[in-house]
Order: C-alpha cells, then structure tokens, then sequence
C-alpha cells in the first residue's frame, strides 16, 4: 500500500469512528444535557427550577421521556458529524507532527480539531438549545435553523460562533491532553477497556469543568429572543456582565452538577467506542483482543507468583 493510500485510509478510518462514537455518546447523554440548557437559560432572580432533580422530575413530569430527548436529532446527526472531525482532523494533525506521541502535539492537534469542528457545532447546538427550551413540539432541527435564518439570515444561524470557537479550542485541547496522559503506559501494554472507559470519562469532566462558564455564555447568547421578539444581550462581553450583575460568579456554573454527570458516561462511551471501531476495522478483532489480554494476565501473574516465591523463600 502506498503512502497516500495507507494516509487517505486512516483519515477515513478517523471520520467513521468518531462518527460512531459520537452518536453512541448522544444517546447516553443527551436527557442531562437537556437539563443543563434549562438550568442554564432560567431566570436567575425567578428560577423555574430548584436544582438538577427538580428539573428532570418536572420535564418528566409534563411531557414524559420525549421531554428529556427533546431536539435529540439535531445532536444525533450533528455530533455524528462533529465527532469525525474532531478524532479525524486530531488524528490527522497529531500524526503529521514533528513529536506525534508529546502530549503537548496531542493537546494541539486537540485544539485545532475543536476550531474546525466550530462551525458545525454552533448551529447545531443553536437548534438544539431552542428546541429544549420550547414548550411546543416543533417540527425539529431543520425547520428551526430555517425559520431563525428567514428571520435573521446567515449571521442568526452562527450566533454564537465566536464564543463557540472559544469554548472548544481549550475544551478539545484538555480533552485530549487528559485522555492521552491516562491512557499512558511505560510497558506498552494494550489500553483495557475498563481504562478507556475512565480516561474518556475524566477527560469529558476535564474539558467540561475548565470551559463551562463560557458554555454557560453561549447558551444565553443562543436562546436569546428565541421566546420573544427582543434580545437581551447585545453581544456575549454584554451576556457576560448582565449575568455576573443579576447572579454573580456562581451563576456561571448553574447547571455544572448535570453537565458532569452526563459528560463522564458520555465521554467514557465516545471514547471507547471510537477506540474499539478503529480497532476491529484494523483488523482486531474482540476474540483476538481477549486472547492478548489473558495472555498478558498471565504472564503478569507469573511473574507475581515468582516475586512472591522469592521474597518468602527462606535466605
């Protein structure tokens, strides 16, 4: 195989399983990440909700388990989207780098994955956001980027790109930075996946905790005029302060508590996933893998054995 075939294929092999991965980890997370819009978009001095279970027994409540998969297609296919161009474009740029295996090489490719994947990720989150707050059904995710551009064209559709952008390229950058350095082992030995599933966990936690206040900006800024006629900030600087006057600093990280709970299961999937698709299209398969497992088990408890014989052997 040539060297452009075998680059061309692992491109691809890159886009198809962070595509899988991301739709595995929109169907885990998504009734939390509902939550964490309304708490997030609440009026801080008139709160409809009183915490994380308040918010999920009330959606569930009124309009059943349909409530808290509200706006699930625009993710569904949008983070299936978005996810391909994060592990492909970070897969791409880590791998054409001078130093492949540094984890500052993997935190950079993480940052230039969460620039490019911006520019999708912004209009379908903008969709998803103002179809979790609304109260009525709503004809999905297409239809509400179609009326929201009928009536603020193109420049409706990104709102919120800027502070998009600015929440991802740290976010991915921590992502994958985390994942990495957890994921690490001095004796080379296959990642597990119980060790997948909490680097991916840890590292949704990481990015999320370090972005969050910025996420919380966003999601103002985006469902800002979604349920009346006039907007309230006249950019994100001015969502910033008009917040931090009416809340102060903790109402910046209103609706953390969801966001972590969803972002560990959510990112331990993703991650795991994504990882197990590169390996069976590679050629790994589960049998073989399970096998190399055992067989390393072995070996370690062999060597634990001997160590054991040999320090209570008498001297």
């Amino acid at each position: 195989m040539s060297t452009t075939s075998k680059a061309l294929e692992e491109m691809a092999l890159d886009f198809f399983a962070g595509c899988v991965g991301g739709m595995a980890g929109v169907i885990v997370g998504h009734p939390l990440d509902t939550i964490k819009v309304l708490l997030q978009t609440q009026d801080a001095n008139n709160p409809r909700y009183r915490g994380t279970m308040h918010c999920l027994q009330s959606v569930i409540s009124k309009q059943g388990f349909r409530g808290i998969y509200r706006g699930v297609t625009s993710p569904l296919f949008g983070v299936a989207g978005i996810n391909a161009i994060v592990f492909g474009v970070h897969g791409n740029v880590q791998r054409r780098a001078s130093n492949p295996e540094s984890l500052a090489t993997h935190a950079f490719a993480g940052a230039a994955a969460g620039l490019a994947q911006s520019f999708i990720c912004s209009p379908v989150e903008l969709a998803k956001s103002r179809l979790q707050i609304s109260d009525s059904s709503g004809k999905g995710p297409v239809d509400c980027l179609r009326k929201i551009y009928a009536l603020e064209g193109i420049k409706g559709v990104f709102r919120g790109l800027g502070i998009t952008a600015g929440r991802e390229i740290p976010a991915f950058a921590t992502y994958f930075f985390t994942y990495e350095l957890l994921t690490r082992s001095e004796n080379n030995l296959p990642i597990s996946t119980w060790s997948m599933l909490l680097a991916g966990g840890f590292a949704g936690v990481a990015s999320w905790t370090v972005t969050y206040p910025i996420d919380t900006i966003k999601s103002k800024m985006q469902v800002d005029g979604a349920l009346s006629s006039t907007t309230q900030y006249k950019n994100s600087y001015d969502c910033l302060k008009q917040t931090l006057k009416s809340g102060g600093v903790p109402s910046l990280f209103r609706g953390l508590t969801p966001t972590i709970l969803r972002a560990f299961p959510v990112n331990a999937v993703t991650f795991t996933v994504v990882t197990w698709t590169m390996r069976i299209l590679n050629g790994e398969g589960l049998s073989e893998t399970v096998r190399e497992t055992e067989s390393i088990l072995e070996r370690y408890t062999d060597v634990v054995c001997t160590l054991n014989v040999t320090e209570n052997s008498p001297t």
